[in-house]
């Protein structure tokens, strides 16, 4: 259901807040507001009727969360007095209004009390009643009593905070449903959504089951005994490639002598776990091609071999293509939807190919199509200058006639003025919006030819010159088509040539010589150095380098988070991820987030501290400056 869907349903339903103005009764005028997930309308709605139904959503107890449905006939084996009482429509959680005990009608001046009832017929949470719909979060509280609601002695009271009682487990949405026919569409959305959550366990919208080779098997049968260069050590995860006893060199002999062996069934998962070492060691050293073709060689004995899968999509992934690494991270899911580190990579695979769609331009099909000996492309800028802003979208073929009222330039293969990131483009035809056609590919070729021995005019070389100086900055962003250097990419660990998985040890080895290795490569002291690249370099070290900074950067913690219509934020990266293919972690919310509210709080509160602390520091300030006077 879409946000408009929310909304209208939003105007049609009674919904509470744990405000004091949502305190309703028969007859009375109380606010029509929202209960969690983001602001609602702020009018007002006539109780007459009770609702037919709720909806609890936020708590930590799920089986509490959902459609509660108004019960017409008094519920069986309670010692309570009801007045009303509504039934999750799954669990047998209950929420009713009772008749309060004598102390709390004594303490709270109230008759009635609403209660949350589990399936064992215990209270578990408590609000006050005379009131058609209840409110929500800090509104509800823990009580502590026996099945037949007399006070528990050891409680102290009827109802006793607990040091173990826990506010996530409150319900903080509340939504009183006025209409059978809303209570209807609800029912039939939650089925559509319980329909998801059985769609996505069962895979129907993911790859095919691999088949083939010798069997399902996703590892190796109990017992099993791998050879020993197929055993990573742990105590040497930095090195364990190129020495000690799972090392490249004595994978490769143990593998030769299985295959000298034959291949007899037993040696076949062997075999199987010693390519997957083979390639978790090519990928290593950065030998690709290799890493595939021993993995392909794994997958071929056995195409469901889950450790196998995985180390196919991080190979996808520091090979840098992403579609294939989500297609290889779905198959895995497919084949052992409990996989512990699935989930991971999913978010991260999404991650990084969303961070390459939106930060990284791709070279236009025809533009790619037009290049020449000479040209690369025509680049567009803006302001009828060639030094203005790029306008990638305008770009043109090297073979395109560029008329008069566009300015730019042409890109070209030769060497030309390189900027002082030694990575800003050749031009030729530096033009503004005022000049004759003509096409790159000429204006290229004779640029080349002028660069091989005649000397372009001093007004030519100087505009060249300012050209490569203004996009000297934005050099990333010209170099599309495959060109781009590995330091531009918006992947860090590319940027420093490092594995997607390499170990966050404490001494960050791995990551040291990588950092190392790089800013060595591109120091600005050097030739072929670059500043911009230098610096791109030290903050993919600086991210990677913290544990907290690394998982935000794998997650996609810095993209904008959607606005739903109602105000409210959307979801992260993360969690869009997951709940498309983990429904079944996620509650039914037909109401948007019911924390949302909750943390809109919590961050005014924390504001309004911060606030306060700084007004603390600035009077202490301004007193011991005057004491010094």
């Amino acid at each position: 259901m879409g946000c408009a869907q929310h909304a209208r349903l939003i105007w049609r339903l009674l919904v509470a807040t744990a405000s004091a103005s949502s305190l309703v009764g028969p007859g009375a005028v109380g606010s029509f507001q929202g209960g969690g997930g983001g602001r609602r309308f702020g009018g007002f709605a006539r109780v007459t009727d009770p609702p037919v139904g709720f909806f609890l959503g936020g708590s930590s107890i799920r089986e509490m969360n959902g459609l509660y449905s108004r019960e017409h006939r008094v519920p069986w084996g309670f010692s309570h007095t009801f007045t009303f009482s509504y039934r999750h429509d799954y669990t047998g959680w209950r929420m009713c209004l009772v008749n309060a005990p004598e102390d709390v009608t004594k303490s709270t001046g109230r008759h009635t009390e609403w209660v949350l009832i589990d399936p064992d017929k215990a209270d578990r949470f408590r609000h006050d009643g005379d009131q058609y719909i209840p409110g929500s979060g800090h509104r509800w509280s823990h009580v502590h009593r026996t099945k037949d609601a007399q006070p528990n002695v050891k409680a102290g009271n009827a109802v006793a905070q607990a040091v173990e009682d826990d506010e996530e487990e409150l319900p903080w949405q509340v939504v009183g449903v006025s209409a059978e026919d809303m209570m209807n569409h609800l029912k039939r959305y939650f089925n559509f959504y319980k329909h998801e959550v059985q769609a996505a366990i069962e895979g129907s919208k993911l790859p095919a089951l691999p088949m083939g080779g010798k069997g399902r098997a996703t590892a190796p049968p109990e017992g099993f005994q791998p050879p020993k260069a197929a055993i990573a050590d742990e105590a040497d995860q930095s090195d364990s490639c190129s020495e000690g006893h799972a090392s490249f060199a004595n994978a490769e002999a143990e593998l030769q002598e299985l295959q000298r062996q034959g291949g007899q069934v037993h040696f076949d998962w062997s075999l199987a776990t010693l390519q997957l070492r083979l390639a978790i060691c090519h990928r290593r050293s950065k030998d690709f091609d290799a890493a595939q073709q021993a993995l392909q060689a794994s997958l071929t004995l056995y195409p469901r071999y889950a450790a196998a899968l995985e180390e196919m999509g991080k190979l996808w992934i520091d090979r840098g293509v992403y579609e294939q690494a989500i297609h290889s991270f779905e198959t895995l899911l497919r084949v052992d939807r409990k996989w512990p580190t699935v989930a991971g990579w999913l978010v991260r695979a999404h991650t990084l190919q969303r961070r390459q769609v939106e930060q990284f331009l791709v070279e236009k099909p025809e533009v790619l199509k037009g290049r020449t000996e000479h040209c690369i492309a025509w680049r567009q800028t803006g302001g009828c200058s060639p030094t203005g802003l790029l306008e990638p979208t305008a770009d043109k073929s090297c073979k395109a006639v560029i008329v008069a009222g566009n300015s730019g330039f042409c890109q070209c293969v030769s060497s030309g003025s390189r900027g002082k990131s030694g990575f800003a483009p050749a031009t030729a035809a530096e033009s503004n919006c005022d000049h004759g056609p003509f096409t790159c590919a000429e204006q290229c070729q004779e640029r080349s030819k002028a660069e091989a021995g005649l000397a372009l005019t001093a007004e030519a070389a100087q505009l060249a010159s300012e050209v490569s100086e203004a996009v000297d900055a934005q050099a990333c962003s010209l170099l599309r088509g495959g060109e781009f250097p590995d330091w531009c990419h918006p992947n860090l660990y590319r940027v420093l040539g490092i594995r997607c998985d390499f170990p966050a040890a404490e001494d960050g080895d791995e990551l040291k010589r990588a950092y190392k290795r790089r800013s060595l490569q591109f120091h600005p002291d050097k030739p072929g150095g670059s500043a911009v690249a230098f610096q791109r370099i030290a903050d993919a070290h600086h991210v990677l380098l913290d544990p907290e900074k690394r998982k935000a950067f794998d997650e996609g913690a810095d993209f904008p988070r959607k606005v739903e219509q109602d105000g409210s934020e959307g979801e992260t990266q993360k969690e869009e991820v997951e709940k498309k293919y983990f429904p079944e972690n996620f509650d039914f919310q037909p109401f948007g987030d019911p924390q949302s509210d909750r943390r809109e709080a919590k961050a005014r509160q924390e504001r309004q501290l911060e606030q306060r602390r700084q007004e603390a520091l600035a009077r202490e300030a301004h007193q011991t400056k005057r004491t010094d006077l």
